[in-house]
């Protein structure tokens, strides 16, 4: 993705031989397993252990992941109708330059049925 974000995936099912100590303890909390390594694992014990016993903190998490959730579809739909505007420029503009007129290009964009009337009128206003 390119939002500027760094994103670290860990599969914690997976075998975590060969890896630091702190990702197998990582792998091991993450799968709800005890560790005993160090104050900051001790610390994030303690704390999913008093969020989990706390109904109110729980309802929360869960709002929030449900709101991530429907974030992250949205956007994705959003991307995915760009995608379709921006497919359909670049076939309008390869055929004008191909040597269709506007409106054969026009027609053409239009059976593909990508976008709608309305955004095929707007995509067309800029070659007028």
């Amino acid at each position: 993705m390119q939002d500027g974000v760094t994103k670290i995936i860990i599969n914690s099912q997976v075998s975590a031989e060969g890896q630091s100590e702190d990702l197998k303890a990582l792998a091991k909390l993450m799968n709800n397993e005890p560790v005993k390594l160090n104050k900051y694992f001790d610390y994030a014990q303690r704390r999913i252990k008093e969020i989990n016993e706390d109904p109110e903190m729980r309802e929360k998490i869960m709002l929030y992941e449900t709101r991530m959730l429907e974030r992250e579809q949205a956007a994705g739909k959003a991307g995915y109708e760009q995608g379709k505007a921006d497919s359909a420029k670049i076939i309008l503009e390869n055929q004008l330059n191909n040597g269709s007129t506007l409106e054969q290009a026009t027609e053409f964009v239009r059976n593909l049925k990508l976008i709608s009337d309305e955004e095929l009128n707007k995509l067309i206003a800029l070659y007028k």
